[in-house]
């Protein structure tokens, strides 16, 4: 016994180093990964009995672990219904009930469902397939989810963002440009960010404050679960879904702390050695009977990295701050959530920010740039309802500004008040209708030092409803209907009322076993988009004689997908047509617009085994202007989409599960694209980086987590295909991080 309290006490004031260096030294944030408390927490289930794997496969989606299971250990079996608000533990037993099969929970969190062979008194695990895993979607068994794509827990645990780009990292269909956070921006199959659907924790975002920045900057280390839909998005997806939308969700208490618990925290530190940047993080989070609260802070500190060139390239420090607070009540089948989260970049840029620089202008090399986003969001739903009685409601609040102090003082700010008020009706196990109302108040305002502040505002009232059905065992059927009514009002108070019908619908059919063809359209009114508050002249903007319209776009997608023996393999075409997207110019006037189409195909192919896999996106993507491509450039597009072209992504991972040792690989890579060529412009060059990670969970000191990472390790001197100006003879493009290393440390107590 007194070995035991020795090693304990060890092992304690081991911890305590480790928790004072992370303090001590600077720190960059990991991503909060999966805690062994996500088998005790409750979710809302619904499986029907079917095939054990595809019942598995439904319990990933509905609980957001990640699931492994053999496929010579559940071939032939079905399982059990499962339906009702209980813990994934207690979901799996009941999945599994009878059944001969015997499932661990890992020490990441992971589930490993499996034969039990009992040879000379050992436990023999069958070789296993790895299932990744979404966040909690309560519509994810709908046919509109069924091309949506699922970044969880553990998928960012694995790429261990410090930006959004790494969120996306592995995605070859969404892409983002910028080598510094508050310049980048999302394009999903080649349409950029304004034109989707963006919420965070369910509250809309209105972001588009200046062309030369990003749109949403998020810090990564406050995400659990982000989920993209691509193309054609559902109704409930709110308005301005014009080619499809983007759901981001921050972290929980209960995503952290075990069920047993009642304190718990984190304390993070990482070094990036390119650009000697520190960061800190630091977390707590609890609860008190049917109270949980959460903090988190993060610091980053860091100076200009050094490109492939070898070269300092100006403007791209770090100095960012953010902070997620949340307090909740879940008491008698209610919850009650309230929630703030806060975003600042605040450091020297580039002149224009998104790129280096314009050869043919004498403009100062950089300037400071003050980019800050926050979020006040409100969240009621039930705990418990499979009936007819399933409500949510969100009200939100978010604010994102741009301040550039010299030379003029300017600041453009946006401001947006939105509700949703919505209803699951349970029909049955497999047939559901959500039907809502929902509200927004968006301003985009403008002033200098010679400007009071101007603004265009944008007020709407939508009711929407989205059937998700299966008439049949191997069909599912998702269709919807919204109707929006806008009013617009510009610069000189000119009210432009617009109203319009949306509709979309999907099917996923399973035409043989793990074989599903899927296939999408939707016809979406957008509203009138304001414009960004930067290129506002009052007194000689002309909103009269109805020249501005609202958007209107259709979208279609058709994919197969197709898994077996832990091969997976799919394929998508998409094509997005959009009429009527504003792009106002300061001195041509607020009703310039154009018409824009995207189209392409993705595809992705992938292998799991025991404790790791493999996987290869490419997407090939085309952007069309006005019917004509010597308008496709990167200008003309930028508040529409982006001239892509052909580009790759590689994902893979081994867990060495007795070492406590992960390994893992990335590459990432865009052909040479001639489009823009057609335009005049130069053609985009074409490039290849390579990265590899190394993480480790000492089984001695289980409360730390270790990681190594090397990034563009080949050096390679490139800009992002999604960055700005590329195909442009006077601009000097933003250029990427050359060769970095990445040590971060974790401590969770």
């Amino acid at each position: 016994m007194s070995g035991f309290k020795g090693n304990l006490r060890n092992k304690n004031i081991l911890r305590a180093i480790a928790v004072s260096l992370v303090f001590t030294g600077g720190i960059a944030t990991t991503t909060t990964g999966f805690a062994q408390s996500a088998v005790t927490k409750e979710y809302d289930f619904n499986i029907p009995a079917q095939s054990l794997a595809d019942a598995l496969n439904s319990f990933a989606v509905q609980s957001g672990l990640q699931v492994s299971a053999s496929s010579d250990a559940v071939r032939g079996l079905q399982n059990q219904a499962v339906q009702g608000r209980m813990s994934a533990q207690q979901a799996l037993t009941q999945l599994t009930n009878g059944l001969g099969l015997y499932f661990e929970v890992k020490q990441d969190g992971a589930v490993v469902v499996s034969k039990v062979q009992t040879d000379a008194g050992t436990v023999t695990l069958t070789p296993i397939t790895v299932a990744e895993a979404s966040s909690t979607d309560r519509h994810a068994d709908g046919a509109d989810r069924a091309t949506s794509k699922y970044i969880s827990a553990a998928t960012l645990a694995r790429r261990n963002p410090t930006s959004v780009k790494k969120v996306y990292a592995g995605e070859a269909a969404i892409s983002v440009g910028g080598g510094i956070p508050s310049s980048q921006k999302v394009f999903v199959r080649g349409v950029e960010e304004h034109n989707l659907a963006v919420t965070i924790d369910g509250a809309r975002h209105n972001n588009k404050v200046f062309h030369h920045s990003g749109n949403n900057l998020i810090d990564p280390s406050l995400l659990k679960a982000v989920r993209v839909d691509p193309s054609v998005a559902p109704a409930d997806a709110g308005p301005g879904a014009i080619a499809g939308g983007i759901t981001y969700e921050t972290v929980d208490v209960d995503d952290l702390l075990a069920a047993d618990k009642n304190l718990g925290g984190f304390v993070t530190a990482s070094y990036d050695t390119n650009s000697e940047t520190f960061t800190n993080s630091e977390s707590m989070y609890g609860r008190v009977g049917n109270l949980e609260a959460l903090g988190f802070f993060k610091w980053s500190k860091g100076d200009d990295y050094d490109s492939g060139l070898g070269k300092q390239t100006v403007g791209t420090g770090t100095n960012l701050r953010s902070f997620l607070g949340k307090v909740a009540h879940e008491a008698n089948n209610h919850r009650f959530e309230l929630s703030g989260e806060s975003v600042k970049d605040d450091a020297n840029r580039p002149f224009r920010a998104n790129l280096q620089n314009l050869t043919n202008r004498n403009e100062a090399p950089e300037r400071i740039y003050t980019v800050e986003r926050s979020n006040v969001v409100f969240n009621y739903n039930m705990t418990h309802a499979d009936g007819w009685l399933d409500p949510r409601v969100t009200i939100g609040y978010g604010v994102s500004s741009v301040k550039v102090p010299e030379p003029y003082g300017s600041k453009g700010e946006t401001r947006s008040l939105s509700a949703k008020v919505e209803n699951d009706f349970h029909l049955d196990t497999e047939n559901k209708i959500t039907a809502g109302l929902d509200f927004y108040n968006d301003i985009n305002a403008y002033k200098d030092n010679s400007t009071t502040e101007v603004d265009e505002r944008a007020r709407n009232f939508g009711i929407y409803t989205q059937a998700r059905l299966q008439p049949m065992e191997d069909l599912k059927w998702s269709v919807g209907l919204r109707g929006d009514a806008q009013t617009f009002t510009g610069l000189d108070g000119t009210d432009i009322d617009s109203q319009g019908l949306s509709g979309n619908t999907s099917v996923a059919y399973e035409v043989v076993k793990d074989t599903t063809l899927k296939a999408g359209y939707s016809n979406v009114f957008g509203g009138i988009i304001l414009s960004e508050g930067f290129i506002y002249n009052k007194g000689a903007w002309d909103y009269t004689n109805n020249q501005v319209k609202p958007t209107r776009a259709q979208n279609y997608t058709v994919g197969i997908e197709t898994k077996h023996s832990g091969f997976t393999f799919g394929f998508d075409v998409f094509r997005t047509e959009a009429d009527n997207v504003r792009n106002p110019t300061f001195s041509g006037g607020p009703h310039l617009k154009h018409d824009f189409v995207t189209h392409g195909y993705e595809l992705g192919v992938g292998y799991d085994w025991t404790n790791g896999f493999a996987k290869l996106t490419f997407s090939d993507t085309a952007i069309k202007v006005d019917g004509s491509a010597a308008k496709s450039d990167s200008d003309t597009t930028q508040y529409l989409g982006a001239p892509l072209g052909k580009v790759y992504a590689v994902e893979a991972e081994h867990t060495f599960a007795d070492l406590g040792l992960t390994i893992g690989g990335t590459i990432d890579g865009a052909l040479k694209n001639k489009d823009t060529q057609k335009a005049g412009n130069l053609a985009l060059d074409g490039y290849v980086t390579y990265g590899l990670y190394t993480e480790y969970k000492p089984k001695e000191l289980d409360f730390l987590t270790l990681r190594l990472e090397g990034n563009n390790l080949n050096d390679q001197a490139y800009t992002d295909r999604a960055s700005y100006g590329q195909d442009f003879a006077n601009v000097d493009p933003a250029l990427e991080a050359g060769r970095s290393f990445l040590l971060s440390l974790r401590a969770d107590f």
